[in-house]
């Protein structure tokens, strides 16, 4: 049986959420052909050092998503020097060594990758072993992602919009190594729920005559969106909240906290981490959102606009303009502006044009068959060989070149040493 390794890195659900809904759906429309395995791939092989450090830099970025977006942004002007190949060799040599021993092991046949560590990773056993198997690296990033992304070694990295792809392209990643693909959810996104709003409402302690908002920032649950919530809370708005911390306890105990202390006209519901969220936003009117990739397209999907508060880094921003430039979400600088839309949403139609405005989206309509796109993709890309490429001139002729200057660096060198001795 041919192997599907589907290597990410669990920082927050983004990686994780598009490589379960792959696997899930080549398992639905080849099932028992296939070998497919979804890894944690720095833990699992381990590099726990490594895997302890890049998932604590990730919930360190998340608190501070001004510095992070500068970071980003000069990520990107390195070009070369961080693009994720490099920054591998340089900083996360643990984890370049035990996962191409995992790799050894595995023999995988295919490897689809979410994440741009574990692609190159991948590509440095395929190198060092010899090995034929292709390498895809699916960008989770849907409009704009940032330079670790770029990798011209592997035989393409899949973005899931035209303008993801775009960008690519100006950060040097060769056009015939692109291929645009939309972006996949679980299937249980787009299935009718056996619940009605009524009944999930009530199981929550919630009442179903108010407007509902759905309340998260990711499943690490970092980020400005309980001030949101406390906010509406203690001025005992007229709504509904669900409130999701995600792996937060400490937000959980500080919402719960509220709940004891005062009582409101504002309805909350506090929960943790939750795997039911198309049936919560099924019964949900407006979402108070981080701009995370997979958070964005959920919430799209169940036809529940989003009000952001906040991004991680400058590559979720794109997921910002995208909801605003197609009127199907806010963007929240402050909370003067946050009280405007909810007073917009109280006021006016605007919510019943805004979920108008995703239901007719075109991007929005092709979500329902991504997974299943890319299944059949991969599937049809384990059945081929792999080409192998000759190397391009351009690398030879640096090489060349390099070489050149060395040489009379050490002729000038040795003739210094007598300049002024004779």
């Amino acid at each position: 049986m041919k192997r599907i390794l589907i290597p990410m890195i669990e920082a927050g659900g983004g990686h994780r959420m598009p490589a379960l809904a792959v696997k899930d759906a080549i398992e639905e429309l080849y099932p028992g052909q296939f070998q497919v395995d979804v890894i944690d791939f720095a833990k699992e092989s381990g590099a726990h050092w490594d895997d302890k450090v890049l998932k604590g830099f990730w919930d360190w970025a998340l608190a501070r998503p001004e510095l992070t977006t500068n970071l980003n942004a000069l990520l990107d002007s390195f070009n070369y020097l961080t693009r994720s190949n490099t920054v591998m060799k340089l900083l996360f040599q643990q984890f370049v060594r035990k996962g191409t021993q995992y790799i050894l092991k595995y023999r995988p046949d295919v490897v689809f990758s979410t994440h741009f560590f574990c692609s190159s990773v991948a590509l440095f056993a395929r190198e060092r072993y010899d090995f034929s198997y292709k390498i895809y690296s699916y960008m989770t990033d849907p409009v704009r992602g940032h330079n670790l992304w770029v990798n011209s070694r592997i035989e393409a990295v899949i973005a899931a919009t035209r303008e993801a792809r775009d960008y690519l392209v100006k950060q040097g990643q060769p056009k015939s190594k692109l291929k645009v693909m939309p972006f996949p959810l679980n299937k249980k996104f787009f299935k009718d729920i056996t619940l009605t709003r009524e009944e999930i409402l009530k199981d929550l302690g919630l009442d179903a005559s108010l407007k509902t908002i759905l309340a998260t920032s990711g499943g690490q649950g970092i980020g400005d969106t309980s001030e949101y919530i406390k906010s509406i809370y203690q001025r005992g708005l007229p709504f509904n909240i669900i409130a999701v911390c995600g792996k937060n306890l400490e937000l959980f105990s500080e919402l719960e906290g509220l709940k004891t202390k005062s009582e409101s006209q504002t309805k909350l519901a506090v929960l943790g981490f939750v795997d039911n969220m198309h049936e919560l936003l099924s019964a949900s009117d407006v979402a108070i959102a981080k701009a995370g990739a997979s958070t964005t397209l959920e919430v799209l999907v169940k036809k529940v606009p989003p009000i952001f508060t906040h991004c991680a880094a400058l590559h979720e921003k794109g997921n910002i303009d995208f909801c605003v430039d197609n009127q199907m979400g806010w963007f929240a600088k402050n909370e003067k502006e946050f009280d405007m839309i909810l007073e917009d949403i109280q006021k006016t139609d605007i919510l019943s044009r805004y979920k108008s405005n995703i239901e007719k989206n075109e991007y929005v309509q092709s979500l329902p068959y991504a997974a299943a796109n890319l299944a059949q993709f991969i599937a049809e890309e384990i059945e081929s060989p792999r080409k192998n490429r000759p190397a391009s001139r351009s690398p030879r002729l640096r090489a060349i070149v390099l070489g050149t200057r060395i040489n009379l660096f050490r002729i000038r060198s040795r003739n210094k040493k007598y300049r002024y001795g004779r």
